[in-house]
């Protein structure tokens, strides 16, 4: 298929994210985390671990995943407007 499809499916899908309020609050909660991963990213060249033994860049990975994984089984299981 052609390239210009694609980018109007994808226009589409975030125009209807974009169309209610759980929508909303679910891209804010991905933004913020983005937003949260990049302010630790400094910290990543110090040698901090978390409880002994884990390091700081895993643990911020893993608490990112957490948040975008929660965020989207809560938006697609409970606020998907297409069931």
């Amino acid at each position: 298929m052609d390239d210009h499809f694609f980018g109007r499916v994808q226009e589409g899908a975030v125009r209807e994210i974009f169309g209610h309020r759980a929508g909303r609050i679910f891209l804010s909660v991905l933004f913020f985390a983005v937003v949260g991963l990049l302010a630790v990213t400094p910290l990543f060249c110090r040698p901090v671990t978390i409880l002994g033994w884990i390091s700081l860049p895993f643990a911020a990975g893993i608490v990112f995943l957490l948040i975008w994984l929660c965020a989207y089984l809560v938006y697609f299981f409970k606020y998907w407007p297409f069931r």
